[in-house]
C-alpha cells in the first residue's frame, strides 16, 4: 500500500491527459519542494514541457482530485497540495502490521557475501562495517520479496593462513587454550609468528644493504622489535617457544612457501590440521556476530575450490584467453586491451580507467586469489541459480573487482560479469588507534561490543532504565553508526557518541519507538476513523501524516538502489517531527475526542514505520528503555 505513490500518479495522470505528455516522464520527474509552504509535491515543468512553458502550464492550475486537493504554478515548477483528509483515510483504513513492505513485481534470486575474513584473527572493526552492511543488504532485499541467500567465503589458503600454520606445527599443533576464545588465540599465534618471522627475515637482509637502505631497514626492525615486545608481554613461554623455534630454522619462508603448497594440493594430514583449526576460528566467528543477530546460510572454503579442481579448470580457460600476455615472467591477462568501450560500459568500468594485467599464477605454479574468485563466482551463481551476486568488499579491491569481472567476460561468463555487484565501502577507524592484523594491533568486535556494553549499562542505571536491554542497545548503537553513513565514505566515530538516547543514534530510535508504543498501551479508546475531528490535522501533525505516508517510497528506493543511509535519515526525521509535535501537544490528556483519536492514529503510525524500518536495519524494538 503505497498512498503517496497513488497520489503522485494521480497527479501525473492529470498533467497527462491535460498537456498530452509522457504519464511515465511525468511521474519520474515529481519531486518534494524544498520547503512546505511551497507544497508537498512539485515537478519542474521543463523536465515536461518545450517551448513557451508559461503559456502551456496555465491549464495546469487549480486542479482538484482524490489525493491532490490543489494545483499551482509558480514560476517553472507546478506545485501541488495534497488532500490530507482523504489521504488519513485511506492511510489508516489499510494500515497493517506489514506496512511499507513494498515486495517487487520481479523478485530475484540474490546472493549477498559479506565479512570473508581472513580465519586468522578475531574481526576486528573494518569487519564490523563489512557485516553490518551485507546483512542489512540481505534483510532490504529479504523483505522486498527477493530470495536471498547469504554466504561467508572462508579465505583459508595463502601466506597468511600458511603463516599461523607454521607457527603451530613449530609448537606441536597444540589444542586451543579452553581459557581465551579460539579466534583470538589464533590470532595470538599468528601475529607472534609473523612479526618473528619478519624481524628474522629484516635482520638477514641488513648484511647486505647499502647505507641508506640500512637506515631506512633499522627503522623499520626498531618498530619490530618493539611490537615484538608487546606481543611477548601477552604470553612470554609462548612467545620465546616460537622464537627460539622459528630462529633455529635455515629458511622459514621456505617452509611456509610448502604449506602453501601442499594445502592448496590437498595432500596428506596436512589438510585435515589446516581444516580444523579454520573451523576453530570460525566458531569465534560465529559466537561474534551472533551479538549482532548476524547469521549465513553458507560457509564456503577457498581450499574446496582448488580440491575439486574447478579453480584448475578456470585457470585453464583464463590461459587459453586471446588476452593472455607473459607480464614480469608470468602469466597473465592484457585487460586494458581486450575490452571495448561497449563492455567496459556493460561491466561498469569507467572508460579510461588503465585496468593492471590479471597476474593468474606465481612462478611456482601456485593460483591467485583473484583467479580463485572467478571460480568462486560462477560456482555461487550456479550453486543458487543467481540473477545477481552482491560482494560486500572494502574500495581497496576496486579494480580487483574490476579484474574478476573483466575475467569472467573473457572466458564466455558475460551474463555473470554483468550481474556480479560489487558494493564497496570505505575504511573504518575508531580514534586514536592504529590497527594492523599482522602485527597484532587491532581493536576486535568483541573488544567494541564489550566496551559498549559497559558504556550502556552505565547510562542505563543513571536512567533508571532495564540494564537487560544493554546488548539490543549496543546491537542499534553499532548498526545505526555504520548504516546512517554513505557506505563510500570512511567512518570514524567515538563509542560514547554513538549511545545518544536524545539524538541522532540507534537507542534514540529505539527511545521513539518505546514512547509511541507506551503512548498507545496507556490508551483506553477504540481507534475508529469516524470519530477524527480532521481540522486539528495541522502543522507539525500533517508533516507527521506526510512522513507516515512516504515509508513505503522510502523503503522500496533505499531496498532497489541499496542505499541503506536514506532509509536511516528517514527514520531519524520522522522521529525528530514526532518528539518536536510530542513535547509540545498532549496525546492522551487530550480532552477532545475528535482530536485524541486523531493524535492516536499518528502515534500508531509513528510506531507502525519505525517497528518495521528498524526491524529491516537488524534492530531489535524495545517496548521500554
Amino acid at each position: 500500500m503505497d498512498i503517496l505513490g497513488e497520489a503522485k500518479r494521480e497527479l501525473s495522470t492529470f498533467i497527462s491527459s491535460t498537456l498530452g505528455v509522457s504519464e511515465e516522464q511525468v511521474l519520474k520527474n515529481i519531486t518534494y519542494p524544498p520547503r512546505d509552504e511551497l507544497g508537498d509535491l512539485s515537478i519542474p515543468l521543463p523536465s515536461i514541457l518545450k517551448g513557451n512553458i508559461k503559456e502551456k502550464s496555465n491549464v495546469l492550475s487549480n486542479y482538484k482530485g482524490d489525493l491532490i486537493e490543489a494545483t499551482e504554478v509558480i514560476g517553472i515548477y507546478l506545485n501541488a497540495r495534497l488532500n490530507v483528509k482523504n489521504l488519513f483515510i485511506r492511510l489508516f483504513s489499510n494500515l497493517d502490521e506489514n506496512y511499507g513492505f513494498e515486495k517487487t513485481d520481479k523478485p530475484k534470486r540474490i546472493i549477498v557475501e559479506h565479512t570473508s575474513a581472513n580465519p586468522i584473527h578475531p574481526l576486528h572493526v573494518g569487519h564490523l562495517r563489512n557485516a553490518i552492511l551485507g546483512d542489512a543488504i540481505a534483510r532490504i532485499l529479504k523483505a522486498r520479496g527477493n530470495e536471498v541467500n547469504v554466504r561467508f567465503y572462508v579465505n583459508d589458503t595463502g601466506r597468511q593462513v600458511a603463516v599461523l600454520i607454521y607457527g603451530l606445527k613449530l609448537l606441536g599443533f597444540p589444542q586451543p587454550d579452553p581459557q581465551i576464545k579460539k579466534d583470538l588465540w589464533l590470532g595470538i599465534i599468528y601475529a607472534m609468528t609473523n612479526v618473528i618471522v619478519e624481524i628474522r627475515k629484516l635482520r638477514d637482509e641488513l648484511k647486505n644493504v647499502s647505507e641508506s637502505e640500512y637506515r631506512e631497514k633499522i627503522k623499520t626492525l626498531d618498530e619490530l622489535v618493539a611490537i615484538a615486545s608487546e606481543l611477548r608481554s601477552k604470553n612470554e613461554t609462548l612467545f620465546d617457544k616460537l622464537a627460539d623455534a622459528i630462529n633455529s630454522q635455515e629458511n622459514p619462508d621456505l617452509e611456509i612457501n610448502k604449506i602453501i603448497k601442499e594445502y592448496e594440493e590437498g595432500k596428506g594430514e596436512l589438510r585435515n590440521i589446516i581444516r580444523s583449526y579454520i573451523n576453530y576460528a570460525l566458531e569465534g566467528f560465529k559466537e561474534t556476530l551472533s551479538k549482532l543477530n548476524i547469521t549465513f546460510d553458507n560457509f564456503d572454503f577457498e581450499s574446496d575450490l582448488l580440491w575439486n579442481g574447478m579453480a584448475n579448470k578456470i585457470l585453464e580457460a583464463l590461459l587459453k584467453s586471446p588476452a593472455r600476455i607473459t607480464y614480469k615472467g608470468v602469466a597473465a591477462l592484457d585487460l586494458e586491451n581486450s575490452l571495448n568501450s561497449e563492455t567496459r560500459a556493460k561491466l561498469r568500468i569507467p572508460q579510461g580507467l588503465e585496468i593492471p594485467p590479471l597476474v593468474l599464477m606465481r612462478s611456482d605454479g601456485t593460483t591467485l586469489y583473484t583467479v580463485r574468485d572467478v571460480a568462486y563466482t560462477i560456482y555461487k551463481f550456479n550453486q543458487f541459480n543467481a540473477d545477481l551476486v552482491i560482494n560486500v568488499i572494502a574500495e581497496e579491491q576496486y579494480i580487483p573487482q574490476i579484474q574478476l569481472r573483466g575475467a569472467l567476460h573473457l572466458i564466455g561468463y558475460t551474463k555473470f560479469a554483468e550481474n556480479l555487484i560489487h558494493y564497496s565501502y570505505g575504511m573504518v577507524n575508531i580514534q586514536g588507534f592504529r590497527m594492523s592484523g599482522r602485527l597484532g594491533r587491532i581493536v576486535t568486535i568483541d573488544e567494541i561490543y564489550e566496551k559498549l556494553i559497559d558504556i550502556i549499562k552505565a547510562k542505563l542505571r543513571e536512567k533508571s532504565g532495564l540494564i537487560e536491554n544493554a546488548y539490543d542497545i549496543a546491537n542499534a548503537a553499532l548498526r545505526y553508526v555504520i548504516l546512517s553513513v554513505s557506505a563510500n565514505k570512511p567512518l570514524s566515530f567515538d563509542l560514547k557518541r554513538i549511545v545518544d538516547f536524545e539524538q541522532n543514534s540507534g537507542p534514540y530510535l529505539q527511545y521513539t519507538y518505546a514512547r509511541a508504543y507506551n503512548i498507545l498501551a496507556k490508551s483506553t479508546d477504540i481507534l475508529s476513523i469516524d470519530k477524527v475531528d480532521f481540522n486539528d490535522l495541522i502543522s507539525e501533525k500533517r508533516r507527521i501524516l506526510i512522513l507516515i505516508a512516504k515509508f513505503p517510497e522510502v523503503f522500496k528506493n533505499a531496498a532497489d538502489n541499496l542505499r541503506l543511509e536514506d532509509l536511516v535519515s528517514y527514520l531519524r526525521e520522522l522521529s525528530d517531527t514526532f518528539n518536536s509535535w510530542y513535547d509540545k501537544e498532549r496525546v492522551l490528556q487530550e480532552q477532545n475526542v475528535g482530536k485524541r483519536i486523531l493524535r492516536l492514529y499518528l502515534v500508531k503510525g509513528v510506531a507502525t514505520v519505525l517497528k518495521n524500518g528498524l526491524n529491516v536495519l537488524g534492530i531489535r524494538n524495545l517496548n521500554r528503555m
